[in-house]
């Protein structure tokens, strides 16, 4: 994991100059000679701390910190992982839908020395809604080398971050077998979609077929069932089964509300919540591990 750390706020402010009061002058004229440059020993230690805090610096990234819309004082973060799809802290969706913030975070998710990817720039096509659609474009490699296609990706700007929502050359919105959450991105885009979802009318179904796409390592089958990313980020997050977990019989928790269970060993448990109607259809809208 690669740790990129910003001078703290702190460090960045000079210190106010010392204040003298007018007796410690009175003082110190009647001390001497040696009482005169102790004084003016200490107050020339106190001064030295007055702007000379060091500049601020930029993080590698270019995309850890941003200042405030209006005061100029960075708010960013101290740290930033690279196993993160985004800064923690970059300010407005509109400022962070630029190159500076994506085009490094771009560079963390594909570059790649042992195979020659480096993403140079990127080419934001559409921001709109809390959601971004860009191409990570590589280096033009050296003759006889291979040429490396863009990669197309979908983002969600969610709680200060950037998520990947789907990555792809051959995506498309008009795709009949796009998944929820690919929908749901070309929806706030303003793309044109022409997927079809299947109607599940019994919720146990709909539990069924998540905890099989799980089990069968099929996250884009997993994203049909649901318009909400998330539980499919927990769900895939955790190791799947070797074989099929046994299911216990969904159970009322709400009107239109069902809990779904399925024990994966003696003191572990998958429970998916599963909401809608037997017209509008049901589809999963979260998961929780216990025992």
């Amino acid at each position: 994991m690669r740790t990129t750390t910003s001078p703290a706020l702190e460090d960045l402010d000079g210190a106010a100059a010392p204040t003298r009061p007018g007796g410690w002058w009175t003082t110190l004229l009647s001390a001497g000679l040696l009482g005169l440059v102790a004084g003016c020993s200490a107050a020339g230690g106190q001064g030295g701390g007055a702007g000379s805090a060091p500049p601020a610096t930029a993080s590698p990234s270019g995309a850890l910190s941003s200042a405030a819309s209006g005061t100029g004082v960075s708010t960013s973060s101290a740290t930033s992982t690279a196993s993160s799809v985004a800064p923690r802290s970059a300010g407005s969706f509109r400022a962070a839908c630029t190159s500076r913030v994506l085009l490094p975070l771009m560079q963390r998710k594909f570059d790649d020395a042992s195979a020659g990817v480096a993403i140079v720039r990127v080419q934001i096509e559409r921001c709109r809604n809390g959601y971004a659609r860009l191409f990570a474009i590589p280096r033009t490699n050296p003759r006889g080398q291979p040429q490396l296609e863009s990669e197309q990706v979908f983002l969600r700007y969610l709680n200060g971050s950037w998520r990947s929502v789907s990555e792809g050359t051959g995506l498309s919105c008009s795709d009949p077998d796009a998944g929820r959450a690919l929908l749901r991105a070309c929806t706030a885009l303003a793309y044109g979609t022409t997927a079809h979802l299947d109607r599940i009318s019994d919720p146990q179904v709909a539990a069924d077929r998540l905890v099989q796409a799980w089990t069968g390592h099929n996250s884009a089958a997993a994203g049909q069932l649901t318009r909400d990313e998330s539980p499919i980020e927990v769900l895939f997050s955790h190791r799947a089964p070797t074989t099929a977990p046994e299911a216990i019989p969904c159970r009322l928790l709400s009107p239109g509300r069902f809990t779904c269970s399925y024990t994966l060993a003696p003191h572990a448990q998958l429970t998916i919540v599963v909401a809608g109607g037997a017209s509008a259809g049901y589809e999963v809208t979260g998961l929780e591990f216990g025992d």
